[in-house]
């Protein structure tokens, strides 16, 4: 054999083993193994189980179940076994907005609040309907009041009857709120365009705007921790803020990474960000200033949410997710298989090729 071409074939073998074993740790990466940043105490974001139902939008959590809005509905999954969540039920109206408590679903459709009865997932429920509303973005429940937001507007309705919800009050913005979560007397409404307002809902039939807060542009999505109010803010990473003064929040910490914060949630401990572009990333809240991040999960989450040890996910590729927050990685079998598959399988190709050259030369010989 030519100089030539054995250089060729080296060369060639060089780049197959290169190709392979990169393809390799990046499937690795993305589908089997977690992506774990530290700093300080050592956690780790394992992957333990997903239903695929599409893109995810919203998510909420009770009763052991995901309540997750996608492009099919309102998904309800069973999340008893966290290493095989199952859907259990779909309520295929309504939009992406939701509220659950006691399971009683509060969707909204063109036409208004739609009350629906879950407590048996396979058997849904219509049981309330209001005629006057339109299509929303989210939806968030207040004692006797759900508070839904759309196009910038925010309708109030009473379920005090949840057979005959009644809208009751309206808030005209000139924005597109996105979230609204509201403290005693004091709703915090998130307007990408506006930031974040302040407003006055002890009237809840004619709620009035105190204040909108100064470096929020952006704000997406809302949190509340007792004093402290979590606001992710889409392209502007978090906002910390404090609000043992209801009406006059002031910004103590702040986390800016780059990429599209669509969803927060958090403790005293720990905040969560669901970001579009940067995945799940962890935050430990510390005394200082700053919010180190601790631990991140490769993932496109439109929406986050935690309980315990466990955070769920609304996904944009994946429908529904729900990952383990650990001291330990948890590696998985078939990603270890796959990963020394890619990585001997050229060697194994390699030898092959050295066989068969040595057996001609044999052949040739005799």
């Amino acid at each position: 054999m030519k100089k030539k071409t054995k250089n060729l074939i080296i060369i060639g073998f060089i780049i197959y083993y290169l190709v392979f074993c990169s393809l390799g740790i990046f499937i690795t990466n993305e589908d089997y193994f977690v992506t774990a940043s530290t700093n300080g105490d050592t956690l780790y974001v394992n992957f333990l189980g997903e239903v695929d139902i599409g893109v995810g939008y919203k998510i909420r959590l009770e009763n052991e179940r995901a309540y997750v809005s996608s492009n099919n509905g309102v998904e309800i999954i069973d999340i008893q076994n966290p290493t095989a969540p199952s859907l259990i039920g779909t309520y295929d109206e309504g939009a992406m907005g939701f509220d659950v408590k006691d399971n009683i679903l509060f969707t909204v459709d063109a036409n208004g609040l739609i009350v629906v009865n879950a407590t048996n997932a396979n058997a849904l429920e219509v049981i309330g309907t209001s005629d006057t509303g339109q299509w929303a973005y989210n939806v968030r429940l207040n004692n006797t009041l759900v508070f839904a937001i759309s196009e910038g507007d925010i309708d109030v309705y009473d379920i005090t009857d949840l057979n005959n919800p009644l809208r009751v009050g309206q808030y005209l913005d000139t924005g597109r709120g996105n979230d609204i979560i509201i403290n005693g007397e004091t709703a915090y409404y998130a307007d990408p365009d506006e930031g974040l307002e302040v407003i006055n809902v002890s009237d809840h039939t004619n709620p009035v705007k105190i204040r909108t807060v100064s470096n929020t542009h952006g704000a997406w999505d809302l949190c509340i921790n007792n004093d402290l109010l979590y606001l992710g803010c889409h392209g502007a990473g978090l906002r910390v803020l404090d609000i043992s003064n209801p009406t006059n929040p002031a910004i103590i910490k702040q986390f800016n990474d780059g990429g599209e914060v669509y969803g927060v949630c958090g403790n005293d401990t720990y905040i969560f960000l669901g970001d579009l572009q940067e995945g799940v990333e962890v935050l430990n809240y510390t005394s200082s200033y700053t919010l180190p991040e601790i631990a991140s999960y490769v993932a496109t989450p439109h929406d986050i949410d935690f309980n315990e040890n466990f955070i769920y996910l609304a996904d944009q590729d994946n429908g529904f997710i729900l990952l383990e927050l650990s001291p330990t990685q948890n590696t998985n079998t078939a990603g270890s298989n796959l990963y020394f598959a890619f990585l001997i399988l050229p060697l194994l190709g390699v030898r092959i090729i050295i066989q068969l050259k040595h057996r001609r030369k044999n052949n040739t010989k005799t």
